[in-house]
């Protein structure tokens, strides 16, 4: 039996000295791809994959996986902690490096595992910012609706209020998604590549009819959101626009982002008598962990509730005169 086990540990070592960080990193993604995870997962596994390649480099530790200790490991995360990193990109890190290991161990490319003892790093109740009515007013009377820029950063901003959709997913939508007849738009690819609709209120609408109209047809791109040279427009510049907008309307106290008109749209939902699984299901959650941070009510029909709650319908009228 001791020869047996010596055996099959001298197959692991050798098999994983032929392996570079990169390599087995890529096999995980692959393993990922195969088993249908979507692809902003993927990214993100692999971003953080990366993120903890440097700090080992940059520490001049072993960077083959089979090679990497428990003290290695605390050595880099300790790195992160002491350059300002959040708790939650710390925490994040971990959770890869815990999965990938998994995966090294499962396909028996190491030997050990340094990450069984891994804890992540504690930190402080969530804070979940959200605009007020005020904020919103002032946000949404900044851009010029009588240019093109103007009006498509307006409809960006009201479907972000409206629907409460991710950047990622604004950024994915195509013509053939926007269902002016129902007041709907098809997310394809949600969070975990899971198939979706929202809602949009008369005024979203509207205000997406206009635009549509001033962007007119683009041949070889289908995607909604387009750039002034008619490219697709990148998550980054959606970001880089509200910020501007942000500051134009001189708002304090609170991020301009995406994820903040995600957290106001529940906010209001639910204040407005939405209740918690439509949120849910609106939202693109598979649990409601998140939703509970902002409620425990009823609820019953999707569309019949956003058209109830929507809080662009909600909000003051002369905001949304396009």
């Amino acid at each position: 039996m001791v020869k047996r086990r010596t055996v099959i540990k001298d197959e692991l070592d050798g098999q994983s000295k032929n392996l570079s960080w990169e390599d087995m990193t890529e096999q995980f993604l692959n393993n990922m791809k195969i088993r249908g995870l979507a692809y902003h997962t993927m990214r993100w596994h692999g971003e953080n994959l990366k993120a903890v390649l440097k700090a080992l480099r940059l520490k001049e530790l072993p960077t083959n996986p089979a090679m990497v200790t428990e003290s290695m490991l605390k050595d880099v995360i300790l790195k992160m902690i002491n350059d300002g990193l959040s708790p939650n990109t710390v925490n994040h890190r971990v959770r890869t490096l815990k999965q990938f290991y998994d995966f090294l161990i499962d396909e028996k490319l190491v030997a050990n595992n340094p990450t069984v003892k891994l804890d992540r790093k504690k930190s402080k109740g969530m804070i979940i910012q959200a605009f007020t009515e005020q904020q919103l007013t002032a946000l949404l009377s900044i851009p010029n609706k009588n240019r093109f820029v103007g009006l498509r950063d307006y409809a960006i901003m009201l479907i972000f209020l409206d629907t409460g959709i991710r950047l990622s997913e604004l950024v994915s939508i195509e013509l053939q998604h926007v269902k002016m007849a129902d007041s709907e738009i098809v997310i394809p690819h949600g969070k975990g590549d899971k198939f979706r609709r929202v809602f949009v209120s008369s005024r979203t609408r509207d205000t997406l009819r206009k635009y549509i109209k001033a962007r007119g047809d683009i041949p070889g791109n289908q995607y909604l959101f387009v750039n002034f040279e008619n490219q697709h427009m990148k998550g980054r510049n959606v970001q880089e626009r509200l910020t501007i907008y942000g500051k134009k309307a001189r708002l304090e106290g609170v991020r301009v982002s995406p994820h903040t008109f995600r957290h106001t749209f529940s906010k209001l939902y639910i204040m407005r008598g939405g209740d918690p699984f439509s949120l849910q299901a609106l939202l693109g959650h598979s649990t409601l962990d998140m939703v509970r941070h902002y409620v425990n009510l009823w609820g019953s029909d999707l569309q019949k509730m956003h058209r109830k709650f929507s809080p662009v319908d909600n909000l003051n009228r002369p905001i949304f005169d396009v």
